[in-house]
């Protein structure tokens, strides 16, 4: 994915990206060809690949530039599970027209995916862990809110942010299985 700042890429990136979204409320994904998405955005394919390898790298800088998730320390303990649970609850209800276009399109994996590198990528989530120890973190941390965003879209997005805080600390906390 191209990563500079030359306006007329940047230019083209934001048209492509924006193809994928309306076409994407449109459509399926997966009946979403490059050809179709370079008719939409007004670029040559030789445009496209020059700034995206594949339609998933389209997605995904959709998620990094537009809809990514970023932990935000509010205290001493910015690793902190309860805020990691409040912060991303937020998130799923401010995002929810988005990720209803992960989910009906079976992209969802993509946020997941794009979790896990925000995590990887922040200095301070669990920074004290072996880090080893710390990749198991994020990938299952983010495989359970990429799993409670799924179902609170397929639930009709009717919890609040509050609901949503509460169930994923029962959830990752482990007391909704008494534990």
């Amino acid at each position: 994915m191209y990563c500079g700042t030359n306006k007329t890429a940047c230019s083209s990136q934001a048209c492509i990206s924006g193809a994928m979204l309306r076409l994407m409320r449109v459509k399926p994904y997966n009946e979403i060809s490059v050809s179709e998405l370079c008719k939409e955005a007004g670029v040559s394919r030789q445009t496209f690949y020059s700034l995206f390898e594949s339609r998933d790298n389209v997605v995904s800088f959709i998620l990094r530039s537009h809809h990514c998730y970023e932990p935000v320390p509010e205290d001493e303990h910015p690793s902190c599970m309860r805020q990691l649970c409040h912060q991303y609850s937020q998130y799923i209800v401010d995002q929810s027209d988005f990720i209803r276009l992960l989910v009906q399109n079976n992209i969802i994996y993509m946020l997941g995916d794009s979790l896990r590198e925000t995590l990887d990528g922040c200095e301070c989530f669990l920074s004290g862990m072996d880090p080893r120890r710390r990749g198991y973190a994020s990938d299952f941390i983010a495989g359970g809110f990429m799993s409670i965003a799924s179902n609170y879209i397929r639930d009709g997005a009717r919890a609040d942010v509050a609901e949503l805080d509460d169930i994923c600390l029962e959830l990752f906390g482990g007391s909704i299985f008494g534990l």
